[in-house]
């Protein structure tokens, strides 16, 4: 399968992959948040806040990085991988 790698591709590829992140850590940590408040509320320990709000945006952080970093490794596979079928095709 022939996919180009274009700017606006690779843009894609990686925004939809951080969007994706931050909605699933978001809920992770939402669920987190409300199972174990406890477990978030010394973060910062001079400081009162909502647990679970906390681990929300903490939990939305996280997924927006390793989203970003999943499409950015995607993108490094497909372009490593259209080089090797170039040299295959070329015959060396």
């Amino acid at each position: 399968m022939k996919v180009s790698l274009t700017a606006g591709s690779v843009f894609l590829v990686v925004t939809i992959g951080a969007i994706i992140g931050m909605c699933l850590g978001g809920a992770f940590g939402y669920a987190a948040g409300v199972i174990a408040p406890d477990m978030f509320t010394h973060v910062i320990p001079w400081e009162q806040f909502d647990p679970v709000g906390t681990a929300t945006v903490v939990g939305a952080f996280g997924g927006v990085v390793c989203g970003g970093a999943l499409g950015t490794f995607a993108v490094v596979m497909q372009f490593f991988a259209s080089l090797l079928a170039k040299r295959e095709k070329s015959g060396s």
